[in-house]
């Protein structure tokens, strides 16, 4: 009978992988041949579409994977699949930053000197107000508000006449008084300094045991704490959009403010991870051969503590016309290159959606003349 060989070539196509999925070949060849009798009328309507199928079957490698499965007719040949990816290894390495322009956008680079691990008691910068003050251990109530800072951008409009630079979070001119209130904070970016608080590791080497990516695409958010700005979140997905992480982390030191404005964070509460553990989750998927993608993506190195050398930002992908350090930011990007708005939310950023916008910019790039000349 057809159906019977039907079956012995579900058995053959699916022996690789029977020992996970025994009753596969036999759901296979059941949901076939309902298929054919779908689709015919008559029993030499049947017969020629069962044989053609056969023939079909028959010419079918074995399965690869458990994702290389489906029935005749709904199933895609994996080497076909890949061809017709826009993100391919071979493609997206032709987009990964030298070393020369990782040092030139900031990527971290650990050199032999030492830097100050003082932290408590020492002389900073507001990062917001940029007024000088000294870092403490413990807040007392009076240092909550102590801080007056504008958190909009600056913008320059046209009043009577006149070009005025205007906050776009008040409307008021520059220099005026700060219309928000808060904490004095700081952000270290003096590489040494910040190895000599929490140091950096580099990305292991490949071990093919592992699950790991061809390309992973990061966005990491940040808090203030007593030894500057620290990672609390990290999103990972790959080139397909599937989250592999998505994890609050906890602070190696005490937090002063969550950043909730730009971070969306507004408590550790559930939190599982420090930077060690969320390191080595994301070392699941990640090795020193992985391309990790993302915008701006040295901040998030810094907060990973990261050294890796194959890095893809979004921000050397589509430069600013005047040069570094000009960038356009990536909510810039997503509406100029794909006509979608992110980050409109009062509630902070969505990592995920910052990292597939980076993926899609990708995408764009690759399938653009710019990116097809590669």
């Amino acid at each position: 009978m057809i159906s019977q060989r039907v079956y012995e070539q579900f058995l053959r196509i699916y022996k690789p992988i029977l020992k996970t999925h025994p009753a596969l070949a036999t759901e296979h060849a059941k949901s076939q041949e309902a298929g054919i009798l779908e689709k015919t009328s008559n029993q030499a309507g049947y017969k020629q579409m069962a044989t053609s199928i056969l023939m079909s079957l028959k010419k079918r490698p074995e399965a690869q994977d458990d994702q290389d499965i489906g029935i005749d007719g709904e199933w895609v040949d994996p080497v076909k699949k890949e061809q017709e990816k826009v993100i391919t290894l071979s493609k997206a390495t032709k987009c990964v930053l030298t070393e020369e322009q990782l040092k030139t956008m900031g990527y971290p680079f650990l050199e032999k000197e030492q830097g100050d691990e003082g932290t408590i008691g020492s002389k900073k910068i507001c990062d917001r107000c940029k007024k000088d003050y000294v870092v403490k251990d413990v807040l007392q109530a009076n240092d909550l508000n102590v801080c007056r800072y504008h958190h909009g951008r600056m913008r320059m409009v046209m009043n009577r006449g006149e070009k005025l630079r205007q906050y776009t979070c008040c409307d008021e001119s520059f220099g005026s008084m700060g219309c928000a209130k808060g904490p004095h904070v700081y952000k270290d970016e003096n590489i040494r300094d910040l190895h000599a608080k929490i140091p950096y590791i580099s990305t292991p080497k490949a071990d093919a045991a592992k699950d790991t990516r061809i390309l992973v695409a990061l966005d990491c958010e940040m808090a203030y704490t007593t030894a500057g700005m620290e990672l609390v979140r990290l999103t990972a997905i790959d080139e397909n959009f599937k989250v592999l992480l998505d994890e609050l982390v906890f602070p190696s030191h005490m937090v002063i403010d969550l950043n909730t404005r730009y971070s969306g964070i507004k408590t550790l509460a559930g939190a599982r991870h420090n930077l060690e553990s969320v390191r080595k989750e994301l070392f699941k998927y990640v090795d020193a051969d992985t391309i990790l993608l993302g915008h701006g993506l040295e901040n998030d190195m810094n907060a990973l503590r990261l050294l890796h050398p194959k890095i893809i930002d979004t921000a050397a992908l589509y430069p600013h016309p005047k040069g570094l350090p000009y960038r356009y930011g990536l909510r810039v990007l997503s509406t100029n290159i794909l006509s979608k708005f992110i980050q409109d939310s009062s509630e902070g950023h969505d990592s995920f959606e910052d990292a597939k916008t980076c993926v899609d910019l990708l995408e764009k790039y690759l399938k653009s003349p710019q990116g097809q000349k590669l």
